[in-house]
């Protein structure tokens, strides 16, 4: 009879944790037409918009949401008073590794849209337009993501689409769980330390 009533009181302790909400990705499409990529996904997570909003716009501490983002900072802006931000990602996709440095223009819509432009002349992008969409969902956020890439670099024709959309939507999952995590404790972005 002890060992069940302590066998319950784990249960009990347990059980918030085990019925903790998890990020959910909805879809994630990616393919390719000529030399662009294109990416759709949507994803749920349990955290309020206003801290994903928040979140989504910490360049100088989003690169430890996740592994591969090696690199984030706002630069000044430019001469157009436009907001610009710096990120390089590191990845290894099947046998091909690289490194990717891009300068993007951040425009922020409202706190339900944040619209990404890469400046080609410092990215190793030929085009990089990318677009957050941020909405309330019951308890938490439906996050919706386009991406329109043409990349400055070689990726292996067979596997590049789907590898890439694999590595994205694994990248997405792992910062949904980190936002949801942080909505849970109160922990901050900057108490992440991702190598």
């Amino acid at each position: 009879m002890k060992a069940f009533r302590s066998l319950l009181v784990l249960v009990a302790a347990l059980f918030p944790v085990l019925n903790a909400p998890a990020a959910e990705m909805r879809f994630n499409d990616m393919w390719k037409e000529g030399d662009r990529y294109y990416l759709r996904s949507e994803s749920y997570i349990e955290a309020p918009p206003g801290l994903v909003f928040e979140t989504l716009l910490d360049y100088e501490n989003f690169y430890r949401i996740s592994g591969g983002i090696k690199e984030t900072r706002f630069l000044a802006p430019d001469a157009d008073g436009r907001m610009r931000a710096y990120s390089r990602v590191e990845s290894c996709v099947l046998f091909f590794c690289r490194s990717v440095e891009k300068v993007e223009h951040v425009t922020v819509v409202s706190e339900q849209e944040i619209v990404l432009d890469s400046i080609p002349e410092l990215s190793d992008f030929r085009y990089n337009h990318s677009r957050w969409l941020i909405r309330p969902e019951g308890t938490g956020t439906r996050l919706g993501f386009e991406m329109d890439m043409e990349p400055d670099f070689w990726i292996p024709p067979l596997v590049g689409p789907w590898a890439i959309k694999m590595k994205l939507e694994s990248s997405a999952m792992t910062m949904a769980r980190r936002v949801e995590e942080m909505a849970r404790t109160g922990r901050k972005l900057t108490e992440f330390n991702i190598k």
